[in-house]
């Protein structure tokens, strides 16, 4: 019960956020001017949340203990799961929502326009920053600051997110298209966390084929969806090993994605960054695929990310509960 309305909470907070930034940003006294501060202010703030982040994790005893032991297992299912979370959106994007690389309805003169600066929006040079502020974060966690300076990890972090997730707003207000990117979206925005899941899901049990976890294990394991600080306390009364591979895979996934969103934003679709982090699509990678993509595919990470959190309390304990 706790879980539950400590997640409504911070999703309530989250949604604020991005409204307000949003009504802000739309303001004719805001829109008229440049802002070029908003952008780097933007950008420092995503530093400094992914070094804490760094930090977080290297002073984590679990997680360092948890590479050498379970990392293989771990790492399989957390590769699979995001294949099968980008193939199914894909297969959703292309076939049922019928959007092209940009996220746009085929065939209209924008996304005709888009279609040709693509290369120019999904910039690879982010992830050069985003890899040594991983880096640097966890070695000082691990080797350098002490553990009353990690401690305040946590309150750094929701800070950072906060204020990035009301630039994100703003950056929506700003562009003027709020409006029409939620109409563009439609009710069918709600089928992507769907198709993350089952994508996630499958491919996570294609995993167990050929680890010593088994099927359901191996499921049980990914059905986090990233949320690496829920998934395995819920596991760990079931069984200590799978929460254990549970933690490490979950943390891998949001690693991951904030390392391969720039990627798959140029070389395969812009929608498709929305899968690779799950759960965490709402909140600390949600201005990451912004930043690589386009301010509209907030509507599809946000709403991706706040689905798969409320499922996660639901879908683990279901998946734990079949009879085999």
């Amino acid at each position: 019960m706790d879980t539950t309305l400590s997640t409504l909470s911070n999703l309530a907070i989250y949604i604020a956020l991005v409204v307000v930034g949003a009504l802000i940003g739309s303001r004719p006294g805001v829109r008229s001017r440049p802002l070029v501060w908003v952008s780097k202010l933007q950008f420092v703030a995503l530093m400094i949340l992914i070094v804490t982040l760094g930090v977080n994790l290297g002073a984590n005893d679990e997680v360092i203990a948890s590479l050498g032991q379970i990392g293989l297992a771990a790492l399989l299912i957390t590769v699979l799961a995001m294949f099968g979370s980008i193939l199914f959106l894909t297969l959703l994007r292309r076939f049922v929502l019928k959007l092209d690389h940009v996220g746009l309805p085929r065939g209209t003169k924008q996304s005709t326009q888009e279609e040709r600066h693509t290369a120019g929006k999904a910039d690879n040079s982010l992830t050069k920053w985003i890899v040594i502020a991983v880096v640097l974060g966890m070695l000082a966690g691990r080797f350098v600051l002490p553990a009353a300076v990690t401690a305040r990890c946590g309150t750094v972090i929701n800070f950072g997110l906060y204020l990035l997730l009301f630039m994100v707003g703003m950056d929506m207000g700003k562009q003027g298209t709020f409006l029409s990117d939620i109409k563009t979206a439609g009710f069918q925005v709600l089928l992507v966390p769907v198709a993350v899941c089952l994508g996630t899901l499958v491919f996570a049990a294609l995993a167990g084929l050929f680890l010593p976890l088994g099927i359901k294990d191996s499921v049980a394991a990914s059905a986090g969806m990233g949320w690496y600080s829920l998934a395995p306390t819920l596991l760990a009364p079931y069984s200590l090993s799978v929460s254990a591979v549970s933690f490490l895979s979950n943390v891998m996934r949001e690693i991951f994605s904030i390392l391969a969103i720039p990627f798959v934003a140029r070389y395969v679709g812009y929608v498709e960054c929305a899968a690779l982090p799950g759960a965490a699509a709402m909140d600390t990678v949600l201005p990451v695929v912004v930043g690589a993509t386009h301010e509209r595919i907030t509507i599809y990470s946000f709403t991706s990310g706040v689905v798969l959190s409320l499922a996660v309390p639901i879908l683990v304990p279901a998946i734990i509960a079949l009879p085999f």
